[in-house]
């Protein structure tokens, strides 16, 4: 156990250490005016300019609907740290000179979603989410095949229709309780 709190208290003093550093040359190079410093940038392939430039944060989400979205920021290369600690619970996934990407999963349907969530039959019988009425078939998410037959003999006339022309859902919780109620008509593979 030692060990290991050896091991990860060593990389995180280099992390530290290297972080320390890449910021105090990023200063140095701010305060030189870009003289002296010029091998740096040359050395990375750019110019000094490159460095003055906002660097692009690139937010990418996806949400329990299964809609991805993704907002682009423009952040000064010195309010970098910042930005990072406002964005501390999204996962780093890549990262160069200009860009980086942050990554996170929404525990909650996506605006679209909320603004216009229906859930419906496919023509083809599978429960699916569609933006807007299921008349106009633009599938956001589908989930399980539907058998019919066993949801006609246990449902009413009009919560068969209600599925049909489509259910409205506003948030979370209507949209599992909708999963909720016809998960118990989900087809069983065999029958697909």
């Amino acid at each position: 156990m030692r060990r290991h709190w050896l091991f990860y208290m060593s990389w995180t003093a280099v992390f530290a250490v290297g972080l320390a550093g890449g910021i105090a040359v990023g200063e140095m190079i701010r305060g030189q005016n870009g003289s002296g410093f010029s091998w740096l940038a040359a050395e990375a392939g750019g110019s000094l300019d490159a460095l003055e430039k906002p660097y692009q944060l690139v937010l990418a989400r996806t949400y329990l609907c299964g809609v991805k979205d993704e907002e682009i920021k423009q952040v000064p290369h010195d309010q970098l740290a910042q930005a990072l600690v406002t964005y501390s619970g999204w996962e780093i996934i890549a990262s160069d000179p200009a860009k980086l990407i942050l990554f996170k999963r929404e525990n909650d349907l996506a605006p679209s979603c909320k603004a216009n969530g229906y859930f419906g039959l496919s023509p083809d019988g599978v429960l699916t989410l569609f933006n807007g009425l299921p008349t106009d078939q633009q599938v956001v998410q589908t989930f399980y095949r539907i058998d019919t037959a066993k949801m006609e003999t246990r449902l009413s006339k009009d919560e068969l229709e209600s599925l049909k022309r489509g259910i409205r859902v506003r948030d979370l919780a209507e949209y599992n309780s909708v999963l909720s109620t016809y998960s118990e008509f989900q087809a069983d593979e065999a029958d697909s």
